[in-house]
């Protein structure tokens, strides 16, 4: 595998595939457009599918270093990487603009249409403008339809991947949140649990000195009371 190819691939264009209204007159239909690397030109594929009731059309155009380089100086950007990032940033996003235009092939005996696409830099506003041809064999219309197919159920089934892991991570996070509340309702509840059950037990043993205090005498609580005096007897010096 070649080192343009290998830049192709970490910086996801093989892969890149969205949809956008695209108007022609007074009607607007979506338009697919999508990227892969053809492995036998080792060139990246650039493809617009326009689905309408009754026909499909195909344009595409393909990109090789020589290409990525020039675009490269267009966009005024230094690293070829940084140059496909861009592409690949701004197919997923949507971030494009659609413009068709009538074109004569090269030998001018019929006229095929043609799509511009329009790229432009979020930060320095400098702009690419891509040429897709249109494709009238119907052979080479099934060939790409069936890549954009299967790059289609390929983008799905990443964002499926994705949808379930941010799901996973959402319920982790959940549970963590839940655990943290409960620890924190439980310390609050053993506290307050705690204090009740000191003042009661305070009450209770004041309430079961009270009658102890009561029968120790009022003028000296450490001596008990004496019994009241009864008087002198008399009856006993008569007697004698």
């Amino acid at each position: 595998m070649s080192a343009f190819v290998e830049l192709l691939r970490k910086c996801n264009l093989d892969y890149s595939v969205s949809r956008k209204p695209f108007k022609i007159g007074s009607r607007s239909d979506d338009i697919i457009l999508a990227s892969f690397i053809d492995m036998t030109t080792k060139k990246l594929q650039l493809i617009a599918c326009l689905d309408k009731p009754d026909s499909v059309t195909i344009w595409s155009t393909s990109l090789d270093e020589r290409a990525f380089q020039l675009n490269a100086r267009l966009l005024d950007i230094a690293e070829l990487g940084e140059t496909m990032t861009f592409l690949s940033d701004r197919i997923n996003e949507s971030d494009y603009t659609l413009a068709k235009a009538a074109s004569a092939n090269s030998n001018g005996q019929y006229e095929v249409s043609q799509v511009n696409v329009t790229f432009t830099h979020p930060k320095n506003k400098q702009s690419i403008t891509l040429q897709l041809y249109e494709h009238v064999d119907e052979s080479e219309k099934a060939s790409f339809l069936s890549k954009v197919l299967l790059h289609v159920c390929k983008r799905n089934e990443q964002l499926a991947a994705e949808v379930k892991t941010q799901q996973a991570r959402i319920k982790e996070l959940s549970t963590k949140t839940q655990r943290a509340q409960a620890r924190s309702n439980g310390s609050g509840n053993r506290s307050f649990n705690g204090n009740s059950s000191f003042d009661s037990n305070d009450s209770k043993g004041n309430k079961s000195q009270v009658p102890e205090r009561l029968q120790m005498s009022l003028i000296n609580p450490t001596l008990k009371r004496r019994k009241a005096a009864t008087g002198v007897n008399y009856d006993d010096d008569n007697s004698d």
